[in-house]
């Protein structure tokens, strides 16, 4: 079974923008994981920067509070970064000059064997030599 690692950038713009081309590609996705293709993972922290995405793209709180209701209802599996990978996790965005944030994902991909879903073009173009990464447009 395949893994899949997404952030909230990839995540945000899906669930704004149903539309795009990232939601044709989040449904795929979130489909494969329905039929057991696919497993879906991402930081343990994701939904705070999830909310934190919504707070300052609408005015309306409910309306906010409402699109992030929709988010919790996905089925993902988090992760928990312990210290030792959080090291790493350093080491590899002192490398990359990134921010640790963008770069626990990225790792993520990397410790499971996975391939990191992004829409995060400023951190792809630093990061795509590590491979394990696909930008979404």
């Amino acid at each position: 079974m395949k893994n899949i690692i997404i952030d909230a950038s990839f995540i945000l713009q899906a669930l704004l923008s149903p539309e795009s081309n990232v939601s044709i590609v989040s449904k795929k996705i979130f489909k494969d994981q329905k039929n057991k293709r696919i497993k879906i993972y991402s930081t343990s922290f994701m939904p705070l920067e999830i909310a934190n995405g919504l707070r300052f793209s609408f005015k309306e709180q409910k309306l906010a509070e409402e699109i992030f209701s929709k988010f919790a209802l996905l089925k993902i599996e988090y992760f928990t970064l312990n210290s030792q990978h959080i090291q790493n996790v350093l080491s590899m965005s002192c490398d990359l000059k990134t921010t640790v944030y963008d770069t626990s994902y990225h790792f993520l991909a990397m410790l499971l064997g996975g391939v990191f879903y992004t829409c995060d073009k400023e951190y792809f173009q630093k990061a795509k030599k590590e491979e394990n990464i696909v930008l979404v447009k």
